[in-house]
């Protein structure tokens, strides 16, 4: 086969796998509300493994758990739709100032709001716990804390992250 050939054929044979593998990464893999197991379903059944709860201390957070979720949705969607609009919106949109300041006043709604939510979650899922294991759940927490402490630290002798963030970790109080 002639040489000049090779570049007619090359860009066809190209294109034809393109299209044959592209349907295989076009496939829905669902969404996460249709997996069987979550990020937070595998936290807080790590959690109540680790604290010998009784069934009922497991069915009661289990079902605080999922109201909890419920009730927070649409406030994460909130952040969400927030974020999108601070990182989608072009600078050169003669709104753009009203636009980002409005999306930063609902920004920092969403997340005050998450954060009530989130704390009265915690309330209530201490009320259900004995002494012994709020006693658990507060060394497991260190525990997760000082391994995070770890792996930043690691992170930041091999040089990740900027100068700048560095400087700020270094001055956050351990413990």
């Amino acid at each position: 086969m002639n040489p000049t050939n090779y570049f007619r054929v090359l860009p066809a044979l190209a294109l034809a796998i393109v299209g044959a593998i592209t349907p295989v990464f076009a496939q829905d893999i669902g969404s996460e509300s249709d997996r069987p197991v979550t990020r937070d379903s595998r936290r807080l059944e790590s959690a109540l493994n680790d604290l010998n709860l009784s069934d009922s201390q497991k069915a009661q957070l289990r079902s605080l758990s999922e109201n909890h979720r419920q009730a927070t949705e649409g406030l994460r969607a909130q952040v969400r739709s927030a974020q999108q609009t601070l990182a989608n919106t072009p600078r050169t949109d003669p709104n753009y100032e009203s636009i980002t300041a409005r999306a930063r006043q609902d920004l920092e709604s969403a997340r005050s709001q998450l954060r009530v939510q989130q704390q009265a979650f915690q309330n209530n899922a201490r009320s259900l716990l004995n002494p012994e294991q709020l006693n658990a759940l507060e060394a497991n927490r260190a525990e997760r804390r000082q391994r995070m402490m770890e792996r930043r630290d690691g992170r930041m002798e091999r040089g990740g992250g900027s100068e700048q963030r560095q400087r700020r970790f270094e001055r956050r109080p351990r413990g």
